[in-house]
């Protein structure tokens, strides 16, 4: 019979009746308990960090409580912090107008006056950045050229400024053949704050244009076709719509300069080969080095802190500014 349905005696229609269809009875797989899980990616986790955390502590957060403390011991760095006898507040009174308190100010003069070259570097990067910001050949051998200096051994600089710059040295023997008395680029206070800037601003004038060059790409090439066609000059564009976009750039690389100059060390101390006559090249860091290897380590405590909250007030002050200038657009 073709039809799917059945015509009953009293003239109505029923469904004819249907297979049905066999249930597939689904086997459930075991949910591991979600406390266990997130356990076992916890301990997975850490295991992986340990490295980091273990240098951290070892290396930074035992330090620090170290230094606070050794701030009221006359540490020698021999015997034990808790064994030497405590001073109490001297060391402050000796640094805030005591017996040491001409030598530290003194280097943090002298760390001041070496992070003039942070500006200079800045000023000359932009406009290597703006010059080396274009399609034309050989750019980036130029970027690459004027990059090389921040990544060499500040030992082997020191060498070849040294032999540039001593009494006897190719400058002083380039200015006598010009008929112009020596220079004691060396020596001298003013000497050896124009060598030390000078070697700064090589170093670190091709990081800036690198930088720099990275912020020009988010420059509005739209904003400066159109100030172009209203006739606006390059100066004009510059100062109004090309330093503006690069502000982010401008402010890291001040944050970041000025903390890296008020820990400087390395460069005056390998150029002079030492602290300079009449240390006119201690910095701060120098001032802490000095005395922990005169085995004053609770006095280099004290002044390594100083200079740490100080550096701590100009950052805040720095991101205060930085803020407000934001609300206000």
């Amino acid at each position: 019979m073709d039809y799917q349905t059945e015509v009953s005696l009293s003239g109505t229609e029923t469904a004819a009746p249907q297979a049905e269809e066999p249930v597939s009875v689904k086997k459930k797989t075991p949910v591991p308990k979600k406390g266990g899980l997130r356990r076992q990616e916890n301990l997975i986790g850490w295991a992986y960090i340990s490295p980091m955390v273990i240098g951290i502590l070892v290396f930074t957060a035992i330090p620090l409580v170290m230094s606070l403390i050794a701030m009221f011991y006359a540490w020698d760095g021999i015997h034990g912090l808790f064994e030497s006898p405590g001073v109490g507040g001297s060391y402050f009174k000796a640094i805030f107008g005591g017996i040491e308190s001409v030598r530290y100010w003194r280097s943090f003069a002298n760390t001041l006056i070496f992070a003039i070259q942070l500006p200079v570097c800045m000023i000359i990067g932009l406009f290597l950045a703006l010059g080396m910001n274009r399609n034309m050949r050989g750019v980036q051998t130029f970027r690459v050229i004027y990059y090389l200096p921040g990544i060499m051994s500040i030992v082997a600089v020191a060498i070849v400024w040294q032999n540039l710059f001593k009494a006897d040295g190719t400058v002083n023997n380039l200015l006598g053949s010009l008929g112009i008395p020596p220079a004691k680029w060396l020596s001298s206070n003013a000497g050896v704050a124009f060598t030390v800037n000078l070697l700064l601003v090589w170093k670190g004038v091709g990081y800036s244009a690198l930088m720099f060059i990275a912020g020009l790409q988010s420059v509005s090439t739209e904003q400066i076709e159109a100030a172009k066609i209203d006739g606006a000059s390059g100066w004009m564009i510059l100062r109004k719509i090309t330093v503006p976009a690069l502000y982010p750039t401008i402010f890291y690389l001040f944050v970041t300069g000025l903390m890296g100059s008020l820990q400087m060390f390395n460069e005056p101390y390998i150029l002079l080969g030492g602290y300079g006559i009449g240390e006119n090249g201690m910095t701060v860091v120098g001032f802490v080095y000095y005395n922990f290897g005169e085995s004053k380590l609770g006095l280099a405590s004290v002044g390594a802190w100083i200079l740490a909250i100080i550096i701590f007030i100009i950052t805040a002050i720095q991101m205060f500014v930085d803020r407000k200038r934001q609300e206000d657009y």
